[in-house]
């Protein structure tokens, strides 16, 4: 497993037995960084009806392309190609191309416990030791103006075992170098907060995530939570002056350490990028 996911599973993918990742946004990314383990040491992958499988994507999460058996569009013979694979591969990866009976979910399992390979379905399987799933993503590095590039996407993974106790984490998956990474623990640098009570109630926040750069948060109005991470801490310091320039209407107050109020209209002043 890699390492942000290690938790999850703590013994790791269970060679002989099906791993299944449901459809979602995600989905196949976690299933190349899951694969990344499986061309460690000189191991050999098998990719069996997954024709959006990008190499170029899945050597950035750590797959040995070199290693790697693409069978995009294995047609009515899926089952018999993803049995033949499994004789020499240390992980085969496959997408069922058409419904499987249980008959034919048993069968190829147990082809998959006699050749001791990880069978890794995207898609349902009843049997599956483990039932993973992708869910709430998050892309940054766009501004809420619709200005930016996009540089990672937060994406919480969860882990449904059939014999233990459910689990879930958050990682970036890609990160900004496109591979899966935790993030790391952010530290509040300023936070300031509107005067005004109910859907007017905004409370901003910047703050010091470490080697993921600064992250500016915006909770309200109207029930709007943003957080977005920027490389450049001029640029989150600049999207919430943003925010702070088309509600200057409201009284604003710095709660980082005090909670004295500003006078009526006056802004909070967001501190220069060099001085954080």
């Amino acid at each position: 497993m890699p390492e942000p996911l290690r938790a999850l599973l703590p013994g790791g993918l269970s060679r002989q037995r099906v791993t299944a990742i449901g459809h979602g946004i995600g989905a196949t990314s976690l299933a190349m960084a899951l694969t990344a383990a499986g061309t460690e040491h000189g191991g050999w992958v098998g990719v069996v009806g997954v024709p959006r499988w990008g190499v170029l994507v899945a050597h950035e999460l750590g797959v040995a392309c070199e290693r790697t058996a693409l069978v995009p569009d294995p047609g009515e013979r899926w089952a018999a190609v993803l049995s033949a694979l499994a004789e020499g591969m240390r992980m085969v990866v496959a997408q069922p191309v058409t419904p499987l009976t249980q008959k034919m979910r048993i069968r190829l399992q147990t082809r998959a416990r006699q050749t001791d390979c990880v069978l890794l379905i995207l898609g349902n399987w009843p049997e599956a030791a483990v039932q993973h799933s992708t869910s709430e993503p998050r892309w940054h590095g766009i501004w809420a103006d619709g200005h930016g590039r996009l540089a990672r996407r937060e994406l919480t993974v969860a882990a449904v075992p059939r014999s233990a106790r459910a689990a879930s984490t958050t990682v970036w998956l890609p990160d900004r170098r496109g591979r899966i990474a935790e993030p790391a623990p952010t530290r509040l640098v300023e936070c300031w907060q509107s005067g005004s009570r109910g859907r007017d109630r905004i409370r901003l926040g910047l703050e010091d995530a470490g080697d993921d750069g600064r992250v500016a948060t915006q909770d309200g109005p109207d029930g709007i939570f943003r957080r977005c991470y920027h490389n450049d801490e001029a640029r989150a310091v600049a999207q919430l002056q943003q925010v702070i320039d088309q509600h200057n209407h409201l009284t604003w107050r710095d709660v980082t350490e005090t909670s004295q109020p500003l006078p009526s209209r006056q802004t909070p002043s967001v501190p220069a990028a060099s001085a954080l």
